[in-house]
């Protein structure tokens, strides 16, 4: 008695993390949803994850991501998909190997594994799934390092990650992350590629990772531009505002896409063609009193929280500001168009945050 009495008057006594239990998540996971106990738990890890308190509202974001992009299945099935793993990968090795990619594929491919089984190429004509399709690949992978292992070092040694960027799955998952994503991330430390993507294929994991991504982009009141952002990449809105400005003061027509500068297929920078946001600040620049190497060192910060502390950002939040005569607007959905094999019809970044917004409205009605 007298221990428990200190406990209480140190303050002591165990208490239950704060936010939301999975139990109390779990009304707000939709009706037809299987396991949904599991998706609950799942959301209240992920939120603490990245170091949020779960709320009803934090927890229908994550939920209408789920929704949108799986409808809570962990590895979800795409209508087609050998088919159109095929062609990306033949497109893929082409755009790699040139005229050397045809006569590749059919190495690589017209093989069986085993001598009563499928070859590889039949085996893909089966696929159902991402996961499946990535385990394919990877099979393909090891089957020929097994057989010339001193070709596979070679590559690894010249193209660390050229498996990896051919691999055809690169968004896993419930919540459809980017497998670069995943990787590259410090909870990933330690952990090799393939138990990477293997962890985003279970319901924690997709979740976990997924919860990651939506909450490591900038602090939006509006979660219509964090599920733009989920789509369009970290801080888009943020930059298509941004552009909005620049173009309103340059009295040049931009792209609203938030990518400030232009980048190219492996998500670098490029130094030679810089894009025409970056021309249309060069020709802001010396009334905006910036230099030319100042501003070019703040645009490589577009992708980061820092960004806004730049002499760059400022002044053109400024010359907007004192324009209107109101504060300058801080995001705005991107414009962008998708292009991915697994969709069908014209599909936009907006169409995505619209989407998902009305799956966490919904959502926020059934907390009520």
């Amino acid at each position: 008695m007298v221990t428990w009495v200190l406990l209480v008057v140190l303050g002591c006594t165990p208490r239950s993390a704060p936010g939301l239990t999975a139990a109390e998540v779990l009304p707000l996971v939709r009706s037809d949803a299987e396991a949904p106990e599991a998706w609950a738990a799942a959301v209240v890890e992920g939120l603490r994850a990245a170091g949020r308190v779960p709320t009803a509202d934090e927890a229908c974001q994550v939920l209408a991501v789920i929704e949108q992009e799986s409808g809570y299945d962990p590895s979800p099935p795409v209508p087609g998909l050998g088919r159109l793993a095929r062609q990306e990968l033949e497109s893929r090795v082409e755009d790699t190997l040139g005229l050397l990619g045809e006569p590749t594929l059919r190495q690589l491919l017209d093989v069986r594994p085993d001598a009563e089984g499928a070859s590889f190429r039949e085996a893909l004509s089966e696929v159902r799934t991402e996961e499946e399709l990535d385990r394919w690949y990877r099979a393909v992978v090891a089957h020929h390092e097994g057989r010339v292992p001193w070709v596979g070092s070679a590559v690894r040694l010249a193209a660390p990650r050229l498996e990896e960027r051919l691999n055809p799955v690169a968004t896993v998952g419930s919540m459809q992350v980017s497998a670069a994503y995943a990787q590259d991330h410090p909870v990933s430390r330690g952990l090799s590629r393939e138990a990477v993507r293997d962890t985003l294929y279970t319901l924690d994991g997709g979740v976990r990772y997924g919860t990651l991504r939506l909450f490591d982009t900038a602090a939006y009141a509006d979660p219509a531009h964090r599920f733009a952002d989920y789509n369009a990449g970290p801080f888009a809105s943020r930059n298509a505002s941004f552009q909005s400005m620049v173009s309103e003061l340059s009295g040049t027509p931009l792209a609203r896409d938030g990518d400030l500068l232009s980048y190219d297929g492996r998500g670098r920078a490029r130094r030679r063609q810089q894009g025409e946001t970056v021309a249309a600040l060069r020709g802001l620049a010396a009334e905006l009193g910036l230099a030319e190497a100042q501003l070019l060192r703040d645009l490589h910060l577009e992708k980061e929280a820092s960004f806004e502390g730049t002499a760059t950002y400022g002044a053109v939040q400024q010359r907007w500001a004192e324009g209107h005569g109101e504060a300058a607007p801080y995001s705005e959905v991107p414009q962008v168009t998708l292009d991915s094999p697994k969709l069908s019809g014209t599909w936009t970044t907006a169409v995505f945050a619209q989407r998902t917004e009305r799956r966490y409205r919904a959502c926020l009605a059934r907390a009520q």
